[in-house]
């Protein structure tokens, strides 16, 4: 005789087997890049978006700026300690967001539109073609508004009582739309394609490195 054996299976295991099947219709490079929680890898793998724009830091200040100054021997000494402060107060991982920074400013050495004089670290309202985009009174000020603008694409939540909105373009942002890095894929840069994915390979470059 055959006996039947019944199996419980998990609501939350038959939505990713689901998720599973819909995104292998699609190639693995947009995948790659969607708002999902989970996604398919280059292996035909179903995987678990870890790569959130809120969390913890991971690495230190020191580590930071000696990744930094590999590249440019000037850099600012106080960059990461602000990227770190700020971006803890909001729930951002700062130090993600200060390899953006470094993807946006070329290591702190500009030469694009933006001006390091504008203290703008994210090309906010830079578009490109002469246009300069904003500018803060200090590097404290930058660093935040570019904290903020995450903040914003990140979440739907309030900022902490006791700061303001500087960034200007704070309004504009579809609340929560982008809470993953890969997810600023054509929304922080347009086309945008692996703008999210630099990021990260940048943060595991600072991870990666020997003391």
């Amino acid at each position: 005789m055959f006996r039947i054996v019944y199996v419980r299976v998990s609501t939350a295991f038959l939505l990713a087997a689901a998720l599973y099947t819909v995104l292998s219709w699609f190639p693995s490079s947009v995948q790659a890049e969607t708002n999902t929680q989970f996604y398919i890898d280059e292996n035909g793998s179903l995987q678990m978006n870890t790569n959130t724009i809120t969390g913890e830091s991971q690495v230190s200040e020191e580590q930071m700026l000696n990744f930094a100054r590999k590249v440019n021997p000037k850099f600012p000494a106080d960059l990461p300690a602000l990227y770190l402060s700020i971006g803890n107060k909001y729930g951002i991982r700062g130090d993600v967001a200060f390899c953006q920074m470094l993807k946006e400013t070329g290591y702190y050495r500009f030469g694009g539109d933006v001006r390091a004089s504008q203290h703008n670290y994210a090309g906010l309202g830079a578009s490109g073609k002469g246009k300069q985009g904003l500018a803060f009174a200090t590097p404290q000020d930058g660093v935040r508004a570019h904290i903020q603008h995450l903040f914003a694409y990140a979440t739907k939540e309030n900022i902490p009582e006791d700061e303001k909105i500087i960034d200007p373009r704070f309004r504009y942002v579809s609340r929560g739309s982008a809470p993953y890095w890969t997810s600023l894929n054509g929304k922080w840069a347009i086309p945008g394609r692996g703008y999210g994915q630099d990021i990260l390979r940048l943060h595991e470059k600072i991870i990666s490195q020997k003391p």
